[in-house]
């Protein structure tokens, strides 16, 4: 999981307005789970793919994060969650909430009101190999363009593999 929420390493200047506290339901865990469907709870509802014993699906997410102040500079991530379902048609339903349940509004460093929000489930695979071992491939995807790719994977300057 990402850490776009958690707090600045600095002590809070006195002027600057408290972080947007999350919902109760987002931190309970210690493990910071979120329901997103599967087994039923108490007052949840029934998966409507009940039934099959469930697979495993990656789904790539893009989130963005927005505000209103002028000089704030968008910055988008791209997230790979592994989820459980009984259909690709149930996984990509799962991935889309378990994304809109990451959406978080806080007071930055600067004092703008940063919101993140899914923008997109770019893709939702089933896993081949859900052994997970090392090795086990956990998502793959195919592109013609190496340059293009490059140019936004800033982690590729100067490498050699």
């Amino acid at each position: 999981m990402s850490n776009r929420g958690s707090e600045p390493e600095s002590e809070q200047s006195p002027d600057m307005p408290p972080p947007v506290e999350l919902p109760e339901e987002l931190v309970e865990g210690a493990d910071r789970s979120i329901n997103i469907g599967g087994e039923p709870t108490t007052g949840g509802r029934t998966s409507a793919f009940a039934g099959a014993e469930p697979e495993t699906y990656v789904a790539v997410l893009v989130t963005e994060s927005t505000s209103d102040s002028a000089e704030f500079q968008p910055l988008y991530e791209e997230s790979f969650v592994l989820l459980t379902a009984h259909s690709e048609e149930e996984a990509h339903e799962k991935a889309r909430e378990y994304g809109k349940q990451q959406e978080i509004s806080y007071h930055n460093e600067h004092q703008q009101l940063v919101t993140w929000r899914l923008k997109h489930v770019v893709e939702v695979k089933r896993v081949e190999d859900a052994t997970f071992d090392d090795g086990s491939e956990l998502y793959s995807r195919f592109f013609r363009n190496y340059a293009r790719y490059r140019s936004f994977e800033p982690t590729l300057e100067g490498e050699e593999p």
